[in-house]
């Protein structure tokens, strides 16, 4: 079936969801840049030291023995990320489950004492390891950021505001370029680009921003090559290996994204019978050596850092425990890996504050029932061929299975059997992916609701897209009452005044 013809009646919705989008998440990360509490987004004080650090042209961390790799920052700015920890760290030890507390940690009074210290314009060591082997592309925005408020003596508090307002900025461009190229593909694009986690790590300084942005862009590259039947253009090739090699760079196993380089070659070599002749292949594995080789390097280049282990972690034993027990291990991490996507979908999408604030039930109960109208009624991913099919399984999950492997290991009492670590937002950029995958297994599903005439699958496509963003829009205020026991309006005034 030609998915254009099919699908004609969607255009002019279609060409309206960019602009809905832009909107909506301009208005909802202006607002989360000012309520959500300084260094209260995940791993934010470490991400903001390694941000101070470049934009002192540190690019490269440092190790000091015997201290952690990390660099020289401001004195005052480590002084705020100290006293906001320390408020954060006692709200932890109080909370019953730390993460599903349903109680804000912070209140405007408690953070009086951080909220007008200035700049020192004298350095001290900070040790950052989690973040130390990060590139630093995708922490630029907030680079500039952090540099124009140290400049203009703001506050630390009103710097992080202007580096978390950057990025977003920057993100939600990336996010209206994928919505533009991917055109048929807006509408789970816009549900995945919209979704209450994607939009609370939007208004952070963090690598996380815009790495979710990029991989949206990736699959949006990816979908329009495959609508067109077609392989990737020179062009395409070149765009995707540089948006593949700062995902890789970011998080080395999404190294194995890289083998959607392949999948427009293999569906059309697949599905037409053709040759299986070398020179077809020759630009994917060019593309696809250059990222293996910008990862690779980088990997070498932060090797000296070592990792940030959890606590009983001991990577050496942890890889003897493995070479002893293989299958054992195996499924150890195979279990972790449901888990994890188990707890994605339970939470993962809707979770704000510091990995454990969540959205009221009956919102989160919304956002799933929009998220299922749109599987079972946008247009379909245009897979073809089993081989496709087979390709796309393995470089959507081979990530996934790599970031529990990785978190057993650095992350895990060695001989643990369960995989400790693994956050859902490590998953996000991979969900555009994963849908793709889930669309295709309801196709017959959907193949019973293609009988419904196409005003019936307007309205619900409609009814499901205008959910999402009033959902979205919603999410403000849930997170500022989720984090602040007084009213959302005195932290306004007092965060912009």
């Amino acid at each position: 079936m030609d998915i254009r013809r099919s699908t004609v009646w969607l255009s002019p919705l279609e060409r309206c969801l960019p602009a809905v989008y832009v909107a909506v998440a301009l208005a909802v990360n202006l607002l989360l840049c000012v309520l959500t509490p300084p260094f209260f987004t995940p791993d934010e004080p470490h991400h903001a030291a390694r941000v101070i650090a470049l934009s002192h042209e540190a690019w490269m961390a440092h190790v000091t023995p015997p201290q952690e790799p990390g660099a020289a920052i401001d004195a005052n700015a480590l002084r705020v990320m100290d006293g906001m920890d320390a408020i954060r760290e006692a709200a932890e030890r109080r909370s019953p489950n730390f993460l599903e507390r349903a109680w804000g940690p912070v209140v405007e009074q408690r953070q009086q004492s951080l909220a007008e210290v200035r700049w020192a314009h004298r350095l001290l060591f900070a040790p950052f390891p989690n973040t130390a082997v990060y590139p630093p592309v995708l922490y630029l925005p907030a680079v500039v950021g952090w540099r124009l408020g140290e400049a203009a003596d703001w506050t630390i508090f009103h710097s992080l505001q202007l580096a978390r307002l950057l990025e977003a900025l920057v993100t939600v461009s990336f996010g209206w370029l994928a919505l533009r190229v991917g055109r048929r593909v807006r509408w789970l694009m816009f549900a995945y680009l919209l979704l209450p986690s994607a939009l609370f790590l939007n208004a952070s300084c963090a690598q996380d921003p815009v790495l979710l942005a990029v991989a949206g862009l990736i699959a949006a590259v990816l979908w329009r090559a495959l609508a067109e039947e077609r392989e990737f253009r020179p062009g395409e090739l070149v765009g995707m290996a540089m948006l593949l090699a700062l995902c890789a760079t970011a998080r080395p196993p999404y190294l194995a994204l890289g083998i959607l380089l392949f999948l427009p070659g293999v569906e059309r070599v697949s599905a037409a019978g053709r040759r299986w002749a070398w020179r077809r292949w020759a630009g994917p594995l060019l593309a696809f050596a250059c990222v293996v080789a910008v990862s690779a390097g980088w990997r070498h280049l932060v090797l000296p850092f070592g990792f940030d282990t959890g606590i009983g972690a001991d990577p050496e034993e942890q890889y003897s425990f493995l070479r002893e027990h293989a299958v054992l291990g195996a499924w150890y991490i195979a279990k972790g890996t449901g888990a994890a996507a188990v707890d994605l979908a339970r939470r993962g999408l809707y979770v704000v504050g510091w990995n454990d604030l969540l959205a009221p039930v009956a919102l989160r109960a919304a956002l799933g029932l929009c998220w299922l109208a749109l599987l079972l009624f946008a247009p379909p991913w245009p897979l073809r061929t089993w081989l496709g099919r087979v390709l796309l399984a393995v470089a959507t999950l081979a990530p996934l299975l790599g970031i529990s492997f990785a978190e057993y290991i650095i992350w895990t009492p060695p001989g643990g059997g369960v995989v400790y670590g693994v956050q859902p937002r490590y998953w996000l950029p991979v969900l555009p992916l994963l849908g793709m995958l889930v669309q295709d297994g309801l196709r017959p599903v959907r193949q019973v609701l293609q009988r419904a005439g196409g005003g019936v699958r307007t309205a619900v496509l409609l009814s499901a897209t205008g959910g999402v963003a009033v959902l979205a829009c919603t999410l403000p205020w849930v997170a500022a009452h989720a984090f602040y026991l007084d009213s959302v309006g005195r932290v306004l005034r007092e965060n912009l005044r």
